[in-house]
């Protein structure tokens, strides 16, 4: 019996399949350019959404069984929220919290929208707010125009944000789907994420996390610089010492760092794959 040929278009890209074939996989097979990264359904680089439904997928974990609509673009709606309190943590770092229709909580990705002149910037940022709670997003200087930057630190009380979130998923699930409830972790952050840190433990004791520590790596970490941490290394070693034969899961908040470079650290303590978790 010859296997059902399906049709997957990509933003306008066709290509065929056969039907069990992993999308991932045979959208790389024909060289069409599609993100991806970890490859084990962690770190999201490869959703995709349907064009009919906005429901996203993760082309990694998605067997084809039938034919398919897909765009890489987030599908998303626009809306205006009034700001409803500015707390300036330092001078690079700017809590922002939103008033507006707004489901988003932890872990999920809205952007900010901001009109400058003829132009227009978008920055995504997580959101850090606990579910049922106003939208708070952490803005960091680093990462935004020095104009951008000047407008976030002028904002006053009700002045109007516009606020991009996105459709077709599930809202607030980051924790369930790292499936973190009652074990024991670390999380190991890029340094362009180091601000999260109180967020990140307000996060997990919520949850029943047991967080052992947080570790925030150098400037410009690599493959080859991860090796050579020996402070890494030792913090990950300290929280093995405390967790006895339970598993330790390590959260890795960065894009830099891939699995394979991970595993040149943690294979000699022991750490399998499934326990190193990529947030980005």
């Amino acid at each position: 019996m010859s296997l059902q040929s399906l049709t997957i278009n990509l933003d306008g890209t066709v290509i065929e399949a056969q039907a069990g074939d992993n999308l991932l996989s045979s959208l790389l097979e024909h060289n069409v350019d599609v993100r991806y990264g970890c490859r084990a359904g962690a770190c999201g680089a490869c959703r995709l959404y349907q064009c009919d439904s906005g429901d996203s997928l993760l082309s990694c974990q998605t067997s084809v069984t039938s034919d398919l609509l897909l765009t890489t673009k987030t599908l998303s709606k626009s809306v205006t929220f009034s700001l409803l309190s500015k707390k300036i943590l330092d001078d690079f770092t700017v809590e922002l919290t939103l008033l507006g229709p707004s489901d988003d909580s932890f872990g999920d990705r809205v952007s900010l929208c901001f009109a400058m002149g003829n132009e227009e910037f978008q920055y995504e940022c997580m959101a850090i707010n606990p579910v049922g709670e106003s939208l708070t997003l952490l803005m960091q200087k680093s990462s935004l125009p020095a104009v951008v930057w000047q407008c976030i630190v002028n904002l006053s009380s009700n002045d109007p944000v516009q606020v991009i979130c996105e459709r077709g998923r599930r809202k607030g699930r980051l924790l369930y789907e790292l499936g973190l409830d009652d074990c024991f972790a670390v999380v190991i952050s890029s340094v362009e994420n180091a601000g999260y840190t109180p967020y990140w433990e307000e996060a997990l004791a919520s949850f029943s996390t047991q967080l052992l520590g947080i570790y925030a790596l150098p400037e410009r970490a690599n493959s080859a610089s991860l090796l050579e941490d020996a402070h890494c290394t030792s913090f990950i070693a300290d929280a093995l010492s405390k967790v006895g034969s339970a598993p330790l899961h390590i959260i890795y908040h960065g894009q830099k760092l891939s699995e394979k470079d991970w595993g040149q650290v943690l294979r000699p303590l022991r750490i399998r794959s499934n326990q190193l978790h990529f947030v980005r």
